[in-house]
């Protein structure tokens, strides 16, 4: 069986974070706060169509609904944005602004959220360019 696409784009230990997240069906809290909103690790693509957008199965919190901007970037072993409320998808992000997020990023990824500027794909650059930026 080949190896999957993200295996050419991180390394072993983080791919190897990934497949141990995916076994133990686990999720992350967005913050200590919230507990509403959620990271998860995405099983699937979003294809099959839903009221309001496409389904996506994610590790631990089972199928959600991805909207139609963020159905485009719903790819396997990204990382969703998942409001467990409504069951729907947020923003999509790869595993390295998934990181940063989770390392720097709490107190701008909230602002964002709640001033609704939060965008529906979020990758190594974004991210980066999204903790310089002078929003608060």
């Amino acid at each position: 069986m080949p190896e999957p696409s993200i295996r050419k784009h991180i390394t072993s230990r983080d791919w190897y974070e990934i497949r141990e997240a995916i076994r133990a069906d686990k999720y992350w809290n967005f913050t200590e706060n919230i507990k509403g909103i959620v990271y998860a690790i995405a099983l699937s693509r979003a294809r099959t169509p839903a009221n309001g957008g496409r389904y996506v199965k994610a590790a631990g919190v089972g199928q959600v609904i991805a909207g139609e901007r963020q159905r485009w970037f719903c790819r396997k072993y990204r990382v969703l944005l998942v409001d467990l409320r409504s069951k729907t998808v947020i923003s999509v992000l790869t595993w390295s602004a998934f990181k940063i997020a989770i390392r720097e990023g709490k107190e701008k990824m909230v602002n964002l959220l709640y001033s609704g500027a939060l965008p529906p794909y979020i990758n190594f650059k974004t991210m980066k360019r999204l903790l310089r930026s002078n929003f608060t």
